[in-house]
């Protein structure tokens, strides 16, 4: 029963936040990238060897690596509607990444390398019908086939696992061969120093943290598009120590901007979903903080 609860509530918490993004952003439109459609910082897009912080609204395409700092999150729109969402300290690398659209129906194509971390691929009810996908998530000793399911993955220097929530995911393993995973909860884990394992079931407590790995965390300076507040992290009257400033705060993956009038000149960052959001990045920001810091609404 508490598995049949979790499973659900995955369910509804993917409808959910479905429901609170549509509000926030415009329909997607068919395009070789996938959208920031939320975020929990600090992250950062790595091209070339370049670093910069992630915002809500922001694309990442092919040949990117996308990375999320500790106790960070965030939430990926790809182009037909699917989304994939990262947990804290997870690299993704987007080796490619290509749509299309034609009578009604977007298709898109991707392969994706899970470097570091924890992985959730989510196909929605509406991307289902209206959308097609052929897409591949590689860890370290698997790659995980995906047409359109619900489900999670993880890698590290110790090993892969991956565990189905609803929906089927082909694995095709460097140790064991192809396997298919085709019922709720079905789990597979390769640890490396240890010998091969049987597919198994994920237990009720173990569900709940791979849920948990990948998943935002209300309150908790979550960034959205068109997000109904901001911080003001300082206020100086010199406009160079405001640019430093800024420039500091984005190098650790928060998206702050300079905004200047009347001589004044603010370090902000803004899109933060809630007020609560908004307090605990000011909160997680305090040494880089002045005497006008403040949680402000949207101007």
């Amino acid at each position: 029963m508490r598995r049949r609860q979790l499973l659900g509530g995955a369910m509804a918490g993917a409808a959910g936040w479905a429901g609170l993004a549509a509000s926030a952003a415009s329909p997607p439109r068919a395009s070789d990238a996938m959208q920031i459609e939320a975020v929990q910082m600090p992250a950062w897009l790595d091209r070339d060897g370049r670093r910069q912080p992630l915002a809500p609204g922001d694309t990442v395409s092919a040949s990117q690596v996308i990375e999320t700092g500790v106790s960070a999150a965030l939430v990926l729109l790809m182009p037909e509607g699917s989304r994939v969402s990262l947990g804290g300290r997870s690299r993704l690398s987007v080796q490619a990444l290509a749509a299309e659209r034609a009578q009604g129906v977007t298709g898109v194509r991707a392969d994706l390398r899970l470097l570091d971390g924890f992985f959730r691929f989510a196909t929605s009810a509406v991307s289902r019908v209206t959308g097609r996908r052929e897409v591949s998530v590689t860890l370290r000793t698997a790659t995980v086939g995906i047409r359109g399911t619900d489900f999670w993955s993880m890698t590290d220097s110790e090993h892969d696992a991956v565990c189905l929530f609803e929906g089927l995911v082909a694995l095709d393993t460097r140790d064991q061969g192809a396997l298919t995973l085709d019922k709720p909860s079905a789990f597979w884990t390769r640890v490396f120093d240890r010998p091969v394992q049987p597919v198994g079931t994920a237990t009720p407590d173990q569900l709940a943290g791979f849920i948990a790995s990948s998943a935002l965390k209300p309150g908790q300076g979550i960034a959205v598009p068109g997000g109904a507040w901001q911080v003001r992290l300082a206020r100086s009257a010199d406009s160079r120590t405001a640019l430093n400033l800024a420039g500091t705060v984005r190098a650790v993956g928060y998206p702050a901007t300079l905004h200047s009038a009347g001589g004044a000149h603010e370090v902000r960052i803004a899109q933060l979903a809630t007020r609560e959001d908004a307090q605990a990045l000011l909160v997680a920001l305090r040494a880089f903080t002045g005497e006008d810091a403040a949680v402000l609404p949207a101007r």
